[in-house]
């Protein structure tokens, strides 16, 4: 009886074990799978992080491609300055029939060092003729970084670094078909030491709008 009793017990220790082991392989196997996953998981997501910066800087590829080609094929208007360091252009010139306003897309660069660049939007603000003269209310001018104050629209212009920026004006009807002459007065200094100073009117004439 003794005997059989202790072939028993063993038996039953043995059978212990084994289930133990089997317990403890479906443990790892299942602990391999949620490792597996998880790492599936990691990879996907940053997969999609890097799939979204591509994009974004895809988009901003292409802004900087359409800036380029529409700034060497446009020739949309007359533009002079006051002075031979400071180059003016418009590369656009959008009217909005909703809103009766017409956006100018301009470009300005300045080949003299670390300029401190002043367009004026006060007393001296930039105004806007139609083909009989009539004269058109100013409305805004935004470039990079730009401050408004003291009656002027101030921003600085690394050497000859092209700066877009847009000028607006408002209450234009879309029967309106070109500006005659935009015009607007512009300063400019060097921001370290004030050198190279310079004032001056800028003039744009005879620029289609394209309406929509």
């Amino acid at each position: 009886m003794y005997r059989l009793a202790k072939r028993n017990t063993i038996s039953q220790l043995l059978q212990i074990i084994k289930n133990k082991h089997r317990t403890m392989k479906k443990i790892l196997f299942l602990g391999l799978i949620i490792s597996s996953i998880t790492a599936t998981s990691q990879t996907i997501s940053e997969l999609q992080q890097q799939i979204t910066i591509l994009e974004q800087q895809k988009s901003i590829l292409q802004e900087k491609i359409d800036f380029c080609d529409l700034y060497n094929n446009s020739d949309v208007s007359e533009t002079t300055t006051f002075n031979s360091n400071f180059e003016f252009k418009v590369i656009e010139c959008k009217g909005n029939s909703i809103d009766q306003t017409v956006e100018l897309t301009i470009t300005i660069k300045h080949s003299l060092p670390n300029q401190k660049i002043k367009i004026w939007t006060g007393s001296e603000k930039p105004v806007a003729y139609g083909e009989t003269g009539k004269n058109y209310d100013f409305k805004s001018i935004n470039f990079p970084d730009s401050r408004g104050g003291f009656g002027a629209e101030e921003f600085n212009s690394p050497t000859n670094l092209l700066l877009q920026g847009k000028l607006t004006f408002r209450n234009i009807l879309p029967q309106t078909a070109k500006l005659s002459l935009v015009n607007g007065t512009v300063e400019f200094e060097n921001k370290d030491g004030g050198g190279s100073k310079g004032k001056g009117k800028f003039e744009i004439r005879n620029l289609n709008i394209n309406w929509n």
